[in-house]
């Protein structure tokens, strides 16, 4: 099981809290997995297996991303917090 803290950071864009909010809601499907969520005013914590959390990295880096938005995601894992 490992934790990882995620800060996304959108540019370029005035309406950053939908790309956020979208981003953080693919990944409630993962809940199912294993996948716990705590979304915080400047960052998410996803807790949850090895697989899932990468995955629910990934997932989040690519909804953000996508139709060519400029992002920047920041990490903090820990195999030892969360």
């Amino acid at each position: 099981m490992i934790a990882c803290q995620l800060s996304l950071y959108p540019l370029g864009t005035g309406d950053f809290t939908v790309l956020i909010s979208e981003a953080v809601q693919s990944l409630e499907p993962l809940k199912g997995n294993g996948l716990y969520i705590d979304v915080g005013s400047m960052s998410t914590v996803v807790v949850g297996p090895d697989d899932v959390v990468w995955q629910a990295v990934r997932l989040l880096f690519e909804t953000a991303a996508k139709d060519g938005n400029p992002i920047v995601l920041t990490t903090t894992f820990s195999n030892e917090c969360g």
